[in-house]
């Protein structure tokens, strides 16, 4: 009884193989790291491999404290329910790489950083349909990360089709995410699935100390939510249970922040939980960027959308607990040189951050390092709106563990048959 097809260890080779779980692994009810391909040790080499067909666990599964400097290269995951996983414990030097590869169709998220890892020029595309077990359907999303403070490399990747967020962070630093393309567009390829929901193409959400770079993010979707697929915040509790698209106040109007109120599709968001235990939202730097996010197709719809470039929630920038003499420390994320061209409207800015505040002057059509919407926004207070923060402070943030998360542990469940597959490319 196995929970992997093929496990290499130490300066191993791998290339040039059709691995094909077809749902006959019995190993995976006790095994946390069940896999079509299972990688531990260093100093591997993988390349030219297709991991498929495995409902119950990854295509590929880096693990183990001591894996490191294994580079995959050229290999394809397609019809799992995780697609790559870097497992908690994994350190940077050397790091894991995977460069060059597809991972498509899968249930659940296709990427997930639990431990250090780096994601370089690959194809991530329509996966994150299903990753409910037994409970009603939630979506998955391309790139996720929860609770892993190491950091990773995601650079020159093109991901696109998610059910849910292309790349979707929380409590999470020291990432380097550059030179890619997050692209949300999903009608065409999951038509019957009405539960795929992302309120955001990519969200921040408590991550510090992470850069944003030379980027391209596009909201497009721009449904209405009576309608399959949408990709607006909706207006229900159970859609913003932390109240981070509106103020804390008993009075407050819910998503009062967002410019179209419950139905405004974004492109980042930048955002921190107004509840005790969340991480800060500070230090990031988001520079040189385009977002896009636009209704404008659906302008004739009876309740149309706004979309937003980029929206940043109050909370962020200020860190309430770094010095018990000097509470509310300004620690700012630092905004420049990005584009917002083709959004209905540029950007939505809570929270007390950093817009191009070198350059005192940014009138429309400033270069760099102005934001392309500066003009828009107040002169004064380096740029932020009127709405820095909640009425309550958020308190003291929960110390992490450092063990970064899947999104649903693993083993799981015996599954059921899913209502709909997407169809190989």
């Amino acid at each position: 009884m196995t929970s992997f097809v093929v496990r290499i260890g130490n300066a191993s080779s791998l290339s040039s193989l059709t691995l094909d779980g077809a749902e006959n692994l019995r190993g995976f009810e006790q095994d946390c790291c069940a896999s079509i391909l299972s990688v531990m040790g260093g100093g591997s080499v993988v390349e030219d491999i297709e991991a498929s067909n495995f409902s119950v666990g990854a295509g590929v599964y880096i693990h183990g404290a001591a894996s490191s400097g294994n580079v995959l290269t050229r290999v394809h995951i397609h019809s799992c329910y995780y697609g790559l996983i870097f497992e908690h414990g994994l350190k940077q030097a050397p790091g894991n790489v995977f460069s060059d590869g597809v991972i498509e169709h899968i249930a659940c998220d296709a990427v997930t950083f639990g431990g250090y890892g780096e994601l370089h020029t690959s194809v991530v595309r329509d996966s994150g349909y299903d990753c409910g077990r037994n409970v009603p359907r939630q979506p998955g999303g391309g790139i996720y990360c929860a609770g892993n403070a190491v950091g990773g490399v995601i650079r020159e990747n093109r991901v696109h089709g998610m059910c849910g967020q292309g790349l979707d962070m929380d409590s999470c630093a020291n990432f380097n995410i550059s030179a890619n393309m997050f692209h949300t567009s999903v009608e065409a390829v999951y038509p019957e699935d009405g539960h795929c929901y992302a309120f955001a193409t990519v969200s921040l959400l408590d991550t510090r100390d992470t850069l944003f770079q030379d980027n391209i993010v596009v909201n497009e979707r721009g449904v209405v939510l009576n309608e399959q697929g949408p990709t607006l915040v909706r207006a229900s509790p159970e859609f913003d249970p932390d109240r981070m698209f509106t103020d804390v106040d008993w009075s407050a109007v819910p998503f009062a922040d967002l410019p179209g109120g419950s139905r405004t599709a974004i492109g980042l968001a930048v955002l921190r939980r107004p509840r005790h235990g969340a991480q800060p939202a500070i230090d990031n730097v988001v520079a040189r960027n385009h977002f896009r996010a636009s209704c404008r197709d659906r302008a004739d719809a009876e309740e149309p959308c706004v979309g937003v470039g980029y929206f940043v929630s109050r909370g962020t920038g200020s860190d309430e607990n770094a010095d018990y003499h000097l509470q509310n420390r300004w620690s700012p994320t630092k905004f420049t040189a990005n584009l917002v061209e083709g959004s209905d409207i540029g950007s939505k800015r809570c929270g007390q951050n950093w817009y191009a505040a070198e350059e005192p002057v940014c009138r429309r059509g400033s270069g760099s390092p102005c934001n392309e919407d500066d003009y828009e926004h107040p002169e004064g207070n380096y740029r932020n709106d009127d709405c820095w923060e909640y009425t309550a402070l958020v308190g003291e943030p929960m110390k992490l563990d450092g063990i970064g998360r899947l999104r649903i542990p693993l083993p799981l469940p015996l599954p059921a048959i899913p209502k709909w597959h997407p169809p190989p490319a």
